[in-house]
């Protein structure tokens, strides 16, 4: 295999092929996420109000961890293109329905609503599903050097998604258009996105052992999950630092929307058109971030130096949200948080949870991306609502703001302890038999000649 490298993007000749081949996959779906998106947070706050959105993100929460129970029956079952295959042509089919409810005139409460849940239960199963795919790909010391390209794919689509709603949003107010007729797009998007899953893989096996369990269900799922957050030291600081993590995350976005709701006087044309430039900002920067600077340090540094940088994104950023009242430090907090979320943690997350075998990784990553960050922001919802019920009250009133955004400061204080705690045991817990893998893959395995 040569040795020769393309000098921009750190990729061999031989493996651009595939690697962009998934970028073009993930920005695919994420346009469509990103659209739909826009459009039911748009809604959403247009329509119902923000300051009942952390109600909505409780409920979505709860349905989002029985969607994941129910993908984690299948994940470590069913060979992993085929679950992709499944879930592409699942969510083609229900954006459609979801079109159909909005046509009906349905009321605002109940459609927009409804495609936030949607939305975010497509943002819950599938991402799990792609990077169980991608890790059967890639070795250990593959996936740090090319994971952060391949989650280049989140950023190109995020960016052609919010752009897209932008325009749209401008040329539907001039000819009078329902956002909502956007959806069926999104679902064109999904069904070509299977056509390309289809070809890239057509002469491809991924080989990955499946679980040979004769039954899977939610609790035994749970159960596997947890026996890595309990009996390996650095699954189990990371579990606290991902819980801890949500929590500050759930705070400054909720801050955020809050202040810019007030900033723009409640004007909802005024806030999408601010929304969206700011989501345009952080994902240039977030391409940026990745293309120059993610899959060459992360390589570098190794995996055990590489959790301590997004608690401490947190915790500056709620520092900055605290010090700076109102909207720019609002979003200042919410950039950095995403920025080195998107960019560094979450591929770091994507390479730690390869070292788990096959036929482990799909249920233990349910637990790890999904059920600790769900709890995390019910947990964080639940106070943000109780403290919203307390506001009217003169006596709590002019201290609402510091005493949530004080939460933040101290689960991210929480959170960065963790992060040292997983360098600390890092080397102590590659000795664990749950770590083991008894074969190695290289790129180039399953390829029909």
């Amino acid at each position: 295999m040569s040795e020769e490298r393309t000098s921009f993007l750190n990729v061999r000749p031989e493996e651009r092929k595939l690697v962009f081949s998934l970028v073009f996959i993930l920005a695919i779906t994420t346009l469509v996420l990103e659209l739909s998106d826009v459009i039911a947070t748009g809604g959403f706050v247009s329509k119902v109000g923000p300051r009942n959105i952390f109600w909505l993100w409780i409920v979505d929460m709860v349905i989002t961890i029985l969607t994941a129970g129910a993908y984690a029956l299948v994940v470590d079952r069913m060979e992993r293109v085929r679950l992709i295959k499944y879930l592409t042509l699942a969510f083609a089919i229900l954006f459609l329905l979801l079109r159909f409810v909005f046509s009906v005139g349905a009321p605002d409460w109940i459609s927009y609503p409804a495609l936030y849940i949607l939305t975010d239960q497509f943002y819950a199963v599938f991402p799990l599903a792609f990077w169980a795919m991608v890790n059967d790909l890639y070795t250990a010391s593959e996936s740090k050097r090319l994971f952060p390209i391949i989650t280049m794919g989140m950023a190109l689509g995020s960016i052609l998604g919010n752009g897209l709603a932008a325009l749209s949003g401008w040329i539907l107010r001039q000819s009078g258009g329902d956002p909502a007729s956007l959806l069926p797009m999104g679902s064109v998007l999904l069904l070509f996105g299977l056509v390309v899953l289809e070809v890239v893989f057509a002469k491809r096996t991924v080989n990955a052992r499946q679980s040979r369990d004769e039954a899977i269900d939610v609790k035994q799922t749970v159960n596997v999950g947890l026996d890595y957050v309990r009996h390996v030291p650095i699954f189990t600081f990371l579990a606290v630092s991902m819980l801890f993590s949500g929590v500050a995350f759930t705070v400054i976005e909720f801050n955020f929307l809050s202040s810019v709701d007030q900033s723009v006087s409640q004007d909802p044309l005024q806030f999408q058109a601010f929304y969206g430039s700011f989501k345009i900002i952080l994902i240039v920067s977030i391409l940026l971030a990745q293309a120059l600077f993610s899959n060459r340090f992360l390589e570098k540094i190794g995996l055990k130096n590489s959790f301590i940088f997004q608690p401490i994104a947190l915790l500056l950023g709620s520092g900055l949200a605290f010090f700076v009242p109102g909207v720019y430090g609002a979003a200042g907090a919410r950039y950095l948080a995403h920025l080195v979320h998107q960019s560094w943690d979450e591929p770091a997350r994507k390479s730690l949870e390869n070292l788990i075998p096959d036929e482990r990784r799909g249920r233990v990553a349910v637990v790890i991306d999904r059920y600790l960050y769900d709890l995390s922001t019910i947990f964080a919802s639940l106070i943000l609502g109780l403290l919203m019920l307390l506001e009217p009250n003169s006596a709590v009133s002019g201290i609402i703001l510091p005493i949530y955004i004080g939460l933040a400061i101290a689960a991210a204080c929480v959170a960065v302890w963790a992060g040292f705690r997983i360098r600390a045991r890092y080397d102590e817990s590659l000795l664990d038999w749950r770590l083991s893998r008894s074969r190695r893959k290289s790129v180039l395995t399953g390829i029909e000649f």
